[in-house]
């Protein structure tokens, strides 16, 4: 009984999930509702499983059809779902091509367990060759992905958090590891893993992998969308000057910026600004964000944001030194960081220690 209970587990989380996101679909932003379909998905893939495991045969043949289509639904759904959060807010036609392949073989199984039953298995060998195929597709395109979307808001923000999606590449190796457990349970067979009696394992590491996606997928709150609203809001940006002489007034600006950035941070103390943005920069100099971006990363060989947490952790090593002993989460807040992690990571990134250790050294 335990057992059935744990092996219907990842079912129970998925459909809880699917449960939660579905109260205020119509409400939702586009990545979470192609999370809701995604844990409706992998709620009837982690059932079917059940059902297959435990030799339910009658009732899992009749559903096999649909386990065909969630099987090879789910991650290309779950790469939709990154493309919604770090490039396309609204997934555009082309990205349904990604299920030809589950539709047409769902239709071939059931074409099989209707028609030519003998024929059930040869269908289910090519599902299986499709997937193999699928999961590394979606592991390094949604690892691309990601990078973009880092890269794009290094260069706007001085502080990426809360607007982070490092979790999803965590998600994308360890549903690249259940790709290959799922492979090899039909390679070796539901008998090896039954007799063995380890199959509460696997049940309850996908229950926590797929829990973490569902809470932080839904507590997930920063898109490219905000990204793109930020972007149109910010009316710091002035005309591109026409492309003939361009390159030269770009050369001459250059040093200028430099030079003006120098003052801003090191006699104005602007990094000291809580969610600085390279709009703000831009609009207190009275010039282009694509020129800031180009003297951080050309002049200073860096981005955005490294840029101005430089200026803040070499603040927060003054506070550190002083001799009020301040404590880190005043440290943060004078220094510019939106919180003591972000000053941390800050911190070690720049130094190759903590704050503590480093007033430590410095001190004694």
């Amino acid at each position: 009984m335990f057992k059935d209970i744990i092996s219907l587990l990842p079912f129970f989380v998925c459909l809880f999930w699917t449960v939660v996101m579905s109260l205020e679909f119509r409400k939702n932003k586009m990545p979470l509702k192609l999370l809701t379909v995604f844990m409706g998905l992998s709620a009837i893939l982690y059932f079917a499983h059940a059902l297959f495991f435990y030799d339910y045969n009658s009732l899992y043949s009749k559903i096999d059809p649909l386990y065909v289509f969630a099987s090879l639904s789910v991650y290309p759904l779950f790469f939709i779902y990154i493309k919604s959060l770090a490039k396309e807010p609204v997934p555009s036609v082309n990205n349904f091509y990604l299920f030809i392949p589950s539709v047409v073989v769902s239709l071939l199984v059931l074409a099989a367990h209707l028609f030519s039953p003998g024929l059930v298995d040869a269908a289910d060998k090519l599902a299986r060759v499709i997937f193999v195929v699928q999961v590394p597709l979606v592991v390094v395109y949604g690892s691309r992905l990601i990078r973009d979307y880092h890269k794009r808001i290094n260069e706007y923000y001085s502080s990426t958090e809360g607007r982070e999606l490092g979790w999803l590449n965590r998600m994308l190796l360890l549903l690249m590891l259940t790709g290959v457990l799922s492979i090899t349970a039909g390679i070796l067979g539901r008998e090896y893993f039954r007799d063995l009696g380890i199959l509460t394992i696997p049940s309850l590491a996908f229950s926590i992998m797929l829990f973490y996606i569902g809470y932080t997928g839904f507590m997930q709150k920063f898109s490219i969308v905000d990204f793109h609203i930020e972007l149109a809001e910010s009316k710091s940006d002035i005309k591109e000057e026409h492309k003939e002489g361009s390159l030269a007034i770009h050369e001459k600006t250059r040093e200028k910026i430099k030079t003006d950035l120098i003052i801003l941070f090191e006699e104005r103390e602007f990094f000291r600004k809580t969610d600085l943005r390279i709009s703000d920069v831009s609009a207190e100099l009275g010039t282009n964000r694509s020129y800031i971006s180009s003297v951080v990363n050309i002049i200073y060989n860096t981005t955005f944001t490294d840029f101005v947490n430089r200026y803040r952790v070499e603040y927060a090593k003054k506070l550190l030194l002083s001799e009020d002993n301040h404590i880190l989460d005043y440290i943060a807040e004078e220094s510019g960081f939106a919180s003591v992690n972000s000053l941390l990571r800050a911190f070690r990134k720049e130094t190759g220690t903590t704050p503590g250790q480093f007033r430590k050294k410095s001190v004694g």
